[in-house]
């Protein structure tokens, strides 16, 4: 068996398992991949589903996984959203997990301004746009930012 024959359903296999141990993949994550590699589309959905279906292939877990990661990264509720809409992943179980893990968006949002801002005043209001264009980036309502921006000026 060659490893690298794309029309061998155990090379579709071999290469699944390759990429569930490296990290948790999403679904979409997986055949995206498995497409690039010129994979039959039909076979590599059947294999994800069989990987899926003995828990080896998790959607909930690569969400947790994303999630988590993140939210350390400083990322906000909007981004993550998008991200995890990117990925495919069911709206219900991105909403259950971030219930889960009971973030306070406004208090992430303030830890975020006050590690970029190194806890310093924004006396000029550039100062205080060039925050919140970061802020917007990284995923933050106006709502967030503004709370944020107020309370380092305080």
């Amino acid at each position: 068996m060659m490893i690298n024959d794309p029309s061998d359903p155990q090379t579709i296999k071999y290469t699944i398992t390759r990429l569930l141990a490296s990290r948790e993949h999403s679904r979409h994550e997986l055949l995206i991949k498995l497409q690039q590699r010129q994979f039959d589309t039909q076979t590599c959905i059947e294999w994800i589903e069989k990987f899926a279906d003995a828990d080896i292939q998790s959607d909930h877990r690569f969400a947790e996984m994303l999630l988590r990661s993140r939210v350390q990264k400083g990322q906000g509720e909007l981004a993550l959203r998008q991200e995890c809409a990117s990925h495919k992943l069911p709206e219900d179980l991105v909403q259950t997990l971030l219930d889960a893990m009971q973030i306070d968006w406004f208090e992430q949002a303030l830890a975020v301004a006050q590690k970029k801002t190194k806890g310093q005043l924004l006396p000029s209001l550039k100062d205080q746009q060039k925050l919140y264009r970061f802020m917007a980036q990284r995923g933050f309502s106006s709502e967030q930012i503004r709370y944020a921006i107020q309370n380092i000026k305080q």
